[in-house]
């Protein structure tokens, strides 16, 4: 069992690897630390004020506390307990899980803080996790008409990433995309859209570049290399990767500075910029904003959940 200097240092770099995104640039990540918290939202009926405080203190059939030591379980059942169903009922979450057959997604809230509890969060930090996950809103739609995918068309888990070529946060996402898929393949599809930031000046030619190879059936080949490039995506470098993957380069020329391939990288942009978007990658998992730490094991989690698994 990991001490709990141990625990305190996963927890550290837990931290720094959720941090690891492109953002749009430094000034806003200075004013996103420095703005004050939005004010909490008025409490309505099953929110924590409507979980009834509760010594209960046994799991959920299919719930496993064994790796958590005595006091990670004292903890574990205090938030539990205190939390209100995912689902927003008006009873505990551990309540929920229990006898709320109707409510699955309290379940799932459960087995996730036991992984919590278990990497060391506090309270409060997990707390907002669950808000972030179970709590949230899913967007509603997201366009993906024409964007280039991969996976199982009919799969019941949809998986849609905004990227930018040259983020190195997001050429490490495609290896995880990969084998998401390798791993899920009549599960889940895999959806691909641009968010060039303005701190990547080259991003958003790559992206446009991407979108007129997409025009001649080569997106896959030509994205491939681009993110082998990506620390190095300039002008010269984008027309050698449309030479190697075997596009028309004239057309390809034409068709990057045309208007109809500037609309699509702009439609993706502005879709991103609703969807209040700041960093990439920013995936969505059945319309679920991920905001776990960029592992497969985390990535694996939201799908299973999603699969009822």
């Amino acid at each position: 069992m990991p001490t709990s200097q141990t625990r305190r240092w996963l927890l550290s770099l837990t931290v720094f690897i959720a941090a690891c995104a492109c953002t749009k640039n430094t000034a806003q990540v200075r004013l996103a630390e420095a703005a004050p918290a939005p004010p909490a939202p008025a409490k309505a009926a099953g929110d924590k004020a409507a979980a009834a405080p509760s010594d209960d203190s046994t799991p959920p059939p299919g719930i496993d506390v064994g790796k958590l030591d005595e006091f990670e379980r004292k903890v574990f059942y205090r938030i539990v307990n205190r939390e209100p169903s995912a689902c927003g009922k008006g009873h505990s979450l551990l309540e929920s899980a229990k006898h709320d057959s109707s409510c699955r997604a309290s379940f799932y809230a459960v087995r996730y803080v036991v992984h919590l509890v278990d990497s060391g969060f506090t309270d409060s930090e997990i707390s907002e996790k669950l808000d972030k996950r179970y709590r949230t809103p899913r967007a509603s739609t997201i366009d993906v008409s024409g964007a280039p995918s991969k996976g199982s068309p009919t799969g019941r888990v949809s998986v849609i990433e905004f990227v930018d070529y040259e983020c190195p946060h997001c050429k490490r996402a495609q290896a995880l995309m990969r084998e998401l898929v390798e791993e899920y393949p009549n599960d889940i599809k895999v959806c691909f859209k641009h968010f060039p930031l303005s701190a990547h000046p080259n991003a958003r030619l790559a992206a446009e570049g991407a979108v007129a190879a997409l025009k001649q059936g080569k997106f896959w080949p030509f994205n491939d290399k681009v993110w082998e490039s990506s620390d190095n995506l300039t002008p010269a470098v984008l027309e050698k990767i449309a030479k190697t993957s075997g596009l028309n380069v004239v057309r390809w020329r034409a068709d990057a500075d045309g208007d109809e391939v500037k609309a699509r990288v702009d439609k993706d942009k502005a879709e991103g910029n609703n969807l209040n978007i700041f960093a990439t990658p920013t995936i969505f998992i059945n319309g679920r904003k991920y905001n776990d730490p960029l592992d497969i094991a985390s990535l694996r989690d939201w799908i299973d959940e999603e699969l009822g698994r």
